[in-house]
């Protein structure tokens, strides 16, 4: 039986074998329908979660009065102030949302180091450089509050901003994060915060540094606490 192949019981001559069988025709279907896959573009989520996000500080700013003193502060400080919290809540969201060039994903390094010096920045401001017109600007004893509760009052707002970035920012990364998600989300929840200190800066009377601290840019810090807190949960399930 030299140079000879067994097959089933049938002696073949070697290089012979027999004709593969005709695919099924649910197979063929199957390949028939289907389509090419839509890519991912690098601003896509960024566009869907700002938009998104942006509808209830709009609503809050359109229908909440704005701050007795916001026309006796100098100029300068409340087109600085706003542009500080606005560039927080872009570089923040972008880096958690938007990939390198040349990268499928976002990098989570990368997104807690813009999102720290985010904060970073807007909190020496406001400990170097919180402004407040004497005689309009209110204190928290001024409205008959304690400091802490002055502090909850705005942290809680901040959080209530941030949770709807938080919430469509997890749809939108819910399979793109499998590790770094704390990060990512850390700067998830730094731009929410950041979107909230911003319009805290229209409406809030309260212009004392500590409330502003530890109010403002410390709901900030919260709202990134519990962004990191969601997104390592998802990624760990």
């Amino acid at each position: 039986m030299t140079a000879r192949d067994f097959d089933g019981g049938l002696l073949r001559p070697a290089g012979e074998f027999e004709k593969a069988p005709a695919p099924a025709a649910d197979l063929l279907n199957a390949v028939g329908a289907m389509k090419p896959v839509r890519t991912r573009t690098r601003f896509g989520a960024f566009a869907l979660v700002g938009l998104v996000g942006l509808v209830w500080p709009a609503i809050a700013l359109g229908h909440l009065p704005l701050r007795q003193d916001l026309s006796a502060l100098p100029t300068w400080w409340v087109v600085t102030a706003a542009s500080l919290w606005g560039l927080a809540f872009a570089l923040s969201l972008a880096a958690a949302l938007v990939p390198r060039r040349g990268d499928v994903l976002p990098a989570p390094g990368r997104a807690s180091r813009l999102s720290g010096a985010a904060m970073a920045v807007v909190l020496v401001f406001v400990l170097a450089a919180t402004a407040r017109a004497p005689g309009v600007s209110l204190r928290p004893a001024d409205l008959h509050w304690t400091l802490l509760r002055s502090c909850i009052h705005c942290a809680s707002f901040v959080l209530e901003i941030s949770a709807v970035f938080l919430v469509v920012g997890l749809l939108a990364l819910r399979r793109l994060v499998p590790t770094g998600g704390a990060r990512i989300g850390m700067a998830l929840g730094a731009a929410g915060g950041a979107m909230g200190g911003l319009v805290l800066h229209f409406i809030c009377p309260i212009a004392e540094t500590s409330h502003v601290a530890l109010a403002h840019v410390g709901g900030m810090a919260l709202a990134a606490a519990v962004g990191a807190l969601l997104l390592s949960g998802v990624g760990r399930r």
